[in-house]
């Protein structure tokens, strides 16, 4: 007997004469001969030292041929495990990205962007921040960031390029609970804004929102979207109503009335619009693998853009 074992072609020639119990039908599955099949496992025979069949009145496996059968299969199954571990290494794009996302787009887009981006380039480093709009700037900047996405800023940073990446719907966000009467989805006037408890948008930090047709005070309550999480706690707690971009809030508009968080209301027309832009160092020529990202992103933005039209237009759930 050899000190070694037969090949893997030769275990996969045993196990189908084995499985079919048949030469013939062994090589019609295996796109051989008869002939050859024969020779083969004789050949293994041979170099075991055992009878792996008994040829007399049919092909009948022997003892040692039920016990061989067992071990090949966990070789060849282990051997198609390996193929397919290390099959992954030839997937997708290697190397590092970096990048930066506001509130905006972290609540429901960067989830399946990111995991798009693991499955598409499973041998890629992705590293992914979420911070204020100024601390990002500051980083693609550095070349901390190979990019980031922002809100519209009144002053985008000159030398750093900047491009629209998106635009996104705004909505009226309320408590499920207030006392407006406002229906969950009814497109509201600006003019029945007046006198409700309205957080503008700080126009030092965020340009105005596209559209604005709302003359909103200059002094009094002001939030950030960097500070949005405090915001959402605040209209959950209170009377206070915040403008804020629809694609924050892509998994609630169609929830079941029991299961809201806020109350969604779109405005009549266009409405107001918030631009993202993408802020990228000058520079610096964009990897393959950092346009892969933006492209991922991108997808599940529109995808979800795509949704939020149909609030917009009254064709949702209720």
């Amino acid at each position: 007997m050899n000190d070694s074992l037969p090949g893997l072609r030769e275990m996969q020639l045993f196990v189908a004469v084995y499985e079919t119990g048949s030469f013939t039908a062994a090589a019609e599955r295996e796109f051989a001969t008869q002939s050859g099949i024969s020779h083969h496992i004789k050949q293994l025979e041979e170099s075991l030292g055992v009878q792996l069949f008994d040829r007399q009145k049919a092909v009948e496996p022997t003892e040692a041929g039920t016990v061989f059968y067992q071990h090949c299969l966990e070789v060849l199954a282990a051997n198609a495990q390996a193929l397919q571990t290390l099959g992954c290494f030839d997937l997708g794009l290697t190397g590092e990205v970096r990048f930066g996302v506001t509130p905006t787009l972290a609540f429901c887009q960067l989830a399946p962007a990111y995991l798009s981006l693991m499955e598409r380039h499973p041998n890629a480093s992705i590293a992914v921040i979420d911070a204020p709009s100024n601390i990002l700037i500051d980083r693609v900047r550095s070349h901390e960031l190979d990019f980031a996405i922002i809100p519209s800023i009144s002053h985008p940073p000159t030398d750093l390029t900047t491009s629209v990446f998106a635009s996104t719907p705004a909505f009226l966000v309320s408590s499920i609970t207030h006392a407006s009467g406002f229906e969950h989805g009814e497109v509201i006037e600006f003019d029945k804004l007046a006198g409700l408890k309205l957080l503008a948008p700080d126009k030092r930090e965020h340009a105005e929102w596209i559209g604005l047709q709302l003359d909103l005070p200059e002094t009094g309550p002001n939030y950030q979207l960097d500070a949005v999480l405090a915001t959402l706690d605040l209209i959950r707690e209170s009377e206070w109503m915040a403008i804020l971009p629809g694609l924050m809030f892509i998994h609630g508009f169609c929830a079941e009335p029991g299961e809201r968080d806020f109350r969604l209301n779109p405005f009549p027309g266009a409405g107001l619009n918030l631009e993202l832009l993408l802020v990228q160092s000058a520079k610096v020529k964009p990897s393959p693998l950092m346009l892969e990202a933006i492209r991922a992103i991108q997808e599940v933005t529109l995808e979800h853009l795509e949704r939020l039209n149909t609030f917009q237009t009254g064709d949702f759930c209720r």
